[in-house]
């Protein structure tokens, strides 16, 4: 035994402190005896007393183990993401936000409109905007103004904030004015303000990875309190062994690296209840190689994920919110419902309806359950009186036959009732899994006498207690790179060499942690070609391995001399469980004062006003939002950021209003009797559009168009409605920018890649002279254009395009004034309101909890599932590849379901084709049966199955779950051979010239929103 190797875990919840004491050999031969002792105890007011306490009892259940010979002690907390839910002013600082810029990104500042106010009111500091950031392509927007951060400097000091946040337009891939500002700041502030850096906190994605920055910068002082606390407790006991703190992925922190990205720790305890729970049933066969459902049941609720084979959690979409921020990491998927150990049971006294929570006495349980004296019936009571296991709790004799078996029928067919509805959210087939319940108040669910639809095995494993602590323990080392590079010769192999080079360079620096080399596995690969940017790639690699605990300690002999030079003496302030309800009730009573109003969604009803103008609600942003990016078939950008340009202007000035109408009104809007109606949109790469922020190109454009034409256009509308470009008719037609009425038509029904593939161009031929001439365009940052005239709207394309390549790869596109008469025949109709129609559904399906049916909700609410369209697939994305060509994004996504078929979907920006292949056991490696389901100018999009919201091309990611849908196009796509030939499969390029279109649905006109709301 005295040769052994130890390591402790310990989960500290907001209730609970789980420990373990482990034997990692014994582990993997078997759990019984490798988990050498453990503990459940309540947390304490005193964080570092404790973690004293809980290890204590560790080594007094297990005397004869070293202390010496314990390699790690490793640590999941709540601590910091319950600073955030609650918005407990005690533990989060004022920050001062530092943009690096440009003429970006001004019309969608710092805690944005989609930022909870409680938070805004306790976070936001200072917001400063400096010359400087990066274009896609590497090159500067602007040098950086470093008297400008000087003098921000100054007014920040004034206002004695101690958290900066910096955040540069493309720092991931060029972090050099971030670095060299941070450095600046240093020199001003001085060496103990915390200056955080976006580049090392999260991906490209501008808003997403500045939430994420500004929330660790806030939490930064209280997390280094926190893991002091953590510290002092360990080194009080006599350890001088590494400590580690889980993160969300399943691997673990060094304690420096927590300090300064406690962020990445918010989500871990789910993870290590899953990590743990597998590890517990490990030499069970049934499980091996299999995903599996893991229920962690608590004191109020059973949350539910799902393992893959893989070990680690089955994620949740590219963005996750905490405490009602959005960011950009992928935290584990867990459902959750109001079931636990505390749950109050009831029975209706006119119906005799029994119901479970989802109110729960907490851990209030000791002294109001009946088991403990008191008088609430709760599942713990119920489960109590009738289970054959000897359960230590409270007084058994005070619920010896009290409830009838009548009663008890009735408790377990609800109790059944909830956890299939919730397993039936994990599951990805009919196919029925192994389901492992954990956590302390799992005993409520009798595994070994209850049959659960869709499940095949029910086990309780022994430690379920603490199976959180022990996925703690036995947490694995990780290690990343993302690395940027021109590759001359762009063909597979090179790119395959490059990847090789960086795995090996990346399993170095796992080893050189302390992993073992040959555990170390790759989990994630992206290779991504920038836009525009010629041969140049972007290189992600990430790789896992075991903690190597012969040499742990000399692996980390520098931080552990590091953290040994630290006081031992307890901090000033003491660490309060729940602080944010003992000592922060102000606050509190802000936040609920301020919260979110709850729409419904079912009776929800538009302004339309006398005029037949559609007045645009926060709610209707909300619908247009999700619908505009499901009809961008994979492109035209994330709506997000311009969804909150315009909510901003909104929230700013209630008369800052978006009149949309019908195209039947539009004549009365002429100021000529013809009228002019100009189209608007972003031409360049979607990833721009999500980093780049809005500046002044659009306002730029449109005015150079009205001062070249000589009037101002009556009215303005999308050039098309998927994506982002959805949302540019909205913010034209603001009163505080045009203050013109915006047309409830398009030129597309979706998004297509390319300006000439719209409709005007179908209805008639343009071999000479273009339709959309004149137009401007202008990039925001003084280069703009107007094109006079080109050949054709092919050439004018290409003008732009070659434009883009220079000045950074994206630009606002103003056309033409088009007479009014247009809109009949050359628009696609009620675009806008067929986006707010596929918007309600998804957020409907949402509030009632029918994510399983999204899919035909989608298509019911645009005209019959199995009429306009259906559901094509489901499944995991298992593959990626792109490549780029004159600044589109070419590639195909492949995706498996859990029978094996896959689904290939090639894209150009947008999505051209969905091609099957079924799963042939017999002739497995088979890849000459592809049969093309569906084909532009169909709509094929795919969508986040965890949400309904559609995953853009440039989002597509490994081990994504998805459904996708294939949805008719308006009949303008499909009535003339010219519309097939220009929007159909052939116009994508020679690989898909034997491609035939079969229509998937028939189109049926979307319900204009002003006829329908009109009173």
């Amino acid at each position: 035994m005295t040769n052994s190797n130890y390591l402790i875990g310990i989960d500290v919840g907001g209730t609970n402190t789980d420990s373990v004491l482990v034997d990692p050999a014994l582990m993997e031969e078997s759990v019984g005896s490798g988990v050498i002792a453990w503990n459940k105890s309540v947390t304490t007011a005193d964080v570092s007393d404790g973690i004293e306490a809980a290890i204590a009892k560790l080594f007094e259940s297990a005397p004869h183990v070293p202390r010496k010979n314990v390699r790690a002690v490793t640590i999941g907390t709540t601590h910091f993401i319950n600073a955030i839910i609650e918005q407990d002013r005690s533990r989060l600082d004022k920050v001062a936000v530092l943009r690096l810029a440009g003429p970006y990104t001004r019309h969608t500042p710092a805690f944005s409109a989609d930022f909870p106010p409680g938070l805004v009111d306790l976070m936001k500091g200072y917001i400063g905007y400096v010359d400087g950031g990066h274009r896609i392509d590497g090159n500067e927007i602007r040098k950086l103004d470093e008297v400008a951060i000087r003098d921000h400097c100054q007014k920040i000091k004034e206002l004695g904030i101690r958290s900066v946040a910096i955040i540069g337009i493309f720092a991931n891939l060029k972090p050099e004015h971030e670095l060299r500002a941070q450095k600046i700041v240093l020199e001003e502030l001085g060496e103990n303000v915390n200056v955080v850096v976006s580049h090392e906190i999260s991906g490209i994605n501008f808003i997403e990875r500045e939430n994420a920055t500004i929330l660790n910068a806030s939490i930064i002082n209280f997390a280094k309190t926190i893991i002091n606390s953590f510290l002092n407790a360990v080194r009080k006991l006599g350890f001088t062994c590494p400590l580690f703190l889980t993160q969300n992925n399943g691997t673990v922190l060094t304690v420096e690296e927590a300090r300064k990205c406690a962020i990445r720790t918010f989500s871990s305890g789910a993870t290590n209840s899953m990590r743990g729970a597998k590890y517990l049933c490990s030499s069970i066969k049934e499980i091996k190689g299999k995903s599996v459902i893991i229920g962690d049941v608590g004191g109020t609720t059973l949350d539910v994920g799902l393992l893959l084979p893989t070990g680690f959690p089955r994620l949740s979409s590219s963005f996750s919110t905490v405490g009602g921020v959005r960011m950009n990491f992928s935290m584990p998927f867990v459902e959750s419902v109001g079931l636990g150990g505390g749950s109050i049971v009831r029975t209706d006294d006119k119906t005799g309806e029994l119901s479970i929570g989802p109110d729960s006495v907490g851990a209030d349980i000791v002294t109001r359950s009946l088991v403990f004296g008191g008088d609430v019936v709760t599942t713990t009571d119920v489960t109590v009186s009738v289970s054959e296991e000897e359960l230590s709790i409270g007084n058994s004799q005070l619920v010896s036959q009290k409830f009838s078996n009548e009663f008890v029928e009735k408790f377990n067919k609800v109790l059944v009732h909830k956890l299939e509805a919730v397993v039936d959210k994990l599951r990805t087939s009919p196919d029925p899994l192994p389901l492992i319940l954990v956590g302390g108040g799992s005993f409520i669910i009798p595994h070994d006498k209850v049959k659960v639809e869709g499940v095949s095995l029910i086990l309780r494993p022994q430690f379920y207690q603490v199976a959180n602590a022990i996925g703690a323990a036995m947490g694995k080392l990780s290690s990343d790179i993302h690395h940027v590079q021109v590759v001359d010769n762009a063909s597979t192999a090179e790119r395959e060499k490059i990847v090789s080079e960086l795995v090996e360079k990346c399993t170095d620096q796992i080893v050189k942690k302390g992993a073992v080399r040959k555990s170390v596995e790759v989990v994630d690969i992206s290779v991504e070609p920038v836009p525009y940017v010629d041969k140049t790639f972007s290189f992600k690699i990430q790789v896992v391995g075991d903690v190597d605990y012969e040499r742990l300690i000399d692996a980390f002999d520098k931080e552990a001399t590091e953290e040994s030079n630290l006081s031992l003496e307890k901090e000033k302030h003491k660490i309060y469980k729940d602080s944010a309800f003992s000592h922060n009730s102000k606050t509190l009573d802000k936040q609920r004062s301020e919260e979110k109003e709850e729409i419904d969604y079912a009776t929800y009803r538009p302004t339309i006003n006398k005029d037949r103008e559609w007045i645009i609600s926060k709610t209707d942003l909300d619908f247009l939002k999700v619908g505009t990016y499901i009809l961008g078939c994979g492109g035209g950008g994330n709506p997000y950021p311009h969804y909150i340009d315009v909510l901003t202007r909104m929230n700013a000035d209630s008369t800052d209003v978006v009149k949309v109408v019908d195209y039947k009104d539009a004549l009365k809007y002429a100021t000529d009797g013809i009228g002019g109606v100009v189209t608007v949109g972003s031409a360049g790469s979607p990833t721009v559009g999500c980093e780049q922020l809005k500046g002044d190109e659009f306002n730029q454009s449109f005015n150079l168009l009205a001062d070249y034409v000589g009037k101002k256009p009556d009215a303005v509308m999308n050039l098309e409605i998927g994506g982002g470009n959805g949302f540019a008719s909205l913010w034209c037609g603001l009163k505080s920018n045009f203050d013109i009425p915006v047309i409830d038509c398009d030129l597309m029904g979706r998004a297509y890649p390319t300006l000439w593939q719209t409709l005007p161009l179908t209805l008639q031929e343009y071999e000479d002279g273009s339709y959309f001439t004149p137009s401007a365009f202008s990039d925001g940052n003084m280069n703009k254009m107007v094109i006079q005239e080109a050949q054709n709207d092919v050439i004018m394309e290409n003008i732009i395009r070659a434009s883009l390549s220079e000045i950074g790869g994206a630009v606002a596109v103003v056309t033409k004034p088009a007479p009014m008469v247009d809109l009949k025949t050359r628009s696609v109709h009620n675009s806008l309101s067929l986006a707010w129609r596929i918007g309600k559904a998804v957020l409907l399906a949402r509030s009632h909890s029918e994510i399983e049916n999204l899919p035909s909700k989608i298509l019911d609410s645009i005209g019959g599932n199995g009429i306009v369209g259906k559901l094509l697939f489901r499944g995991k994305i298992i593959g990626v590849d792109r490549k780029l060509f004159k600044g589109h994004i070419y590639g195909e996504v492949i995706i498996e379901n859990e029978s094996l078929d896959k689904l290939r979907i090639p894209f150009k920006n947008e999505n051209i084709s969905a091609d099957l292949l079924p799963y042939d056991s017999k002739n497995a490696s088979s890849k000459d049966s592809w049969e093309t389901i569906c084909s532009v100018p169909d709509l094929i999009t795919v969508c986040d199955a965890n949400t309904g919201d559609a995953v853009g091309t440039q989002d597509y990611r490994y081990g994504l779950q998805v459904f996708v849908l294939g949805i008719a196009p308006s009949n303008l796509w499909t009535d003339t051979e010219k519309a097939i030939e220009i929007g159909g499969p052939k116009s994508f390029g020679p690989m898909f010239q034997s491609m035939v279109y079969k229509p998937i649905g028939k189109y049926i006109k979307p319900v204009s929103v002003i006829d329908e709301y009109a009173s």
